[in-house]
């Protein structure tokens, strides 16, 4: 039987992104036991899931996530999960929740699929409780492996997927936003770029699933596909599919920003 996107996807985000993914909560995020969390863009909630076990009984994490079909495989995979639920909602889905709600907002690899960033930022900030926090990864741009993908070997559908899917914003502005909103930025610097592919097809069906199979593999040539990876072909001829660590590669960003009590704003004011 043929994967879905979204199956597609919870196995691509089993790999090497996960373990990007865990180590970006190990190191920023740092859940306690007990934390309200909402995860927003969860996807098939393996993050999620992960949270959940930080939090312990007493926490509790809620995934939100706009593809319908992800949601699906998100509640079937961890329904074994008591502390853990899923809602299917754009990233404003968060507004019509109970404001105060959350100790923490996290958004891995998502803010850049959101438009209208100041209301997203405007959403957190209203939904956490007074020293509550964010904690996001996102790109300000495209990766060359990833914007040539659909240059070169979807051009049919580059525009849509590019223009149309993406809204990708420069870390000036993503600052701007969260200043904007209220919060204090606490952290806010590059990271490495976490992928890594084991097979040219692994790599493709990863541009597939990633955009909710809107990148078409029928699409894909022999001739469209040497030309795509003949700027990565090593002196054993053979291209190299892991990207973590070239800088050009490496667009992404981490922010970590906290939402004040407003006695400590008082006190800052005096």
């Amino acid at each position: 039987m043929q994967r879905s996107a979204a199956e597609g996807y919870q196995q691509d985000s089993l790999s090497k992104q996960k373990v990007d993914g865990e180590d970006f909560i190990q190191t920023d995020v740092c859940p306690k036991a007990g934390d309200v969390i909402l995860d927003l863009g969860c996807g098939t909630g393996e993050l999620s899931a992960y949270l959940a076990e930080l939090v312990g009984p007493r926490g509790k994490v809620i995934g939100v996530d706009p593809d319908k079909e992800r949601i699906r495989v998100a509640k079937e995979s961890h329904s074994q999960i008591e502390n853990l639920s899923f809602t299917e909602g754009s990233a404003p889905s968060f507004f019509r929740m109970d404001s105060n709600l959350y100790d923490i907002v996290f958004c891995n690899s998502a803010l850049h699929w959101m438009p209208e960033k100041q209301q997203v930022f405007n959403g957190m900030f209203s939904s956490l409780k007074a020293g509550g926090k964010i904690a996001i990864s996102y790109v300000d741009r495209l990766p060359p492996f990833e914007f040539n993908a659909y240059m070169l070997l979807n051009p049919e559908n580059e525009e849509r997927i590019r223009k149309e899917m993406f809204q990708c914003e420069t870390k000036t502005k993503i600052e701007h936003y969260c200043l904007s909103s209220g919060f204090q930025i606490i952290k806010h610097y590059n990271s490495c770029n976490p992928f890594a592919f084991e097979s040219i097809q692994s790599l493709l069906e990863w541009h597939w699933s990633t955009t909710h199979g809107v990148f078409d593999l029928s699409l894909v040539t022999e001739e469209r596909l040497q030309k795509y990876l003949a700027p990565y072909v090593g002196e054993n001829g053979k291209p190299c599919l892991d990207f973590r660590g070239i800088k050009e590669e490496s667009p992404g960003y981490r922010l970590i920003a906290v939402k004040e009590a407003a006695n400590a704003r008082l006190k800052t004011l005096e």
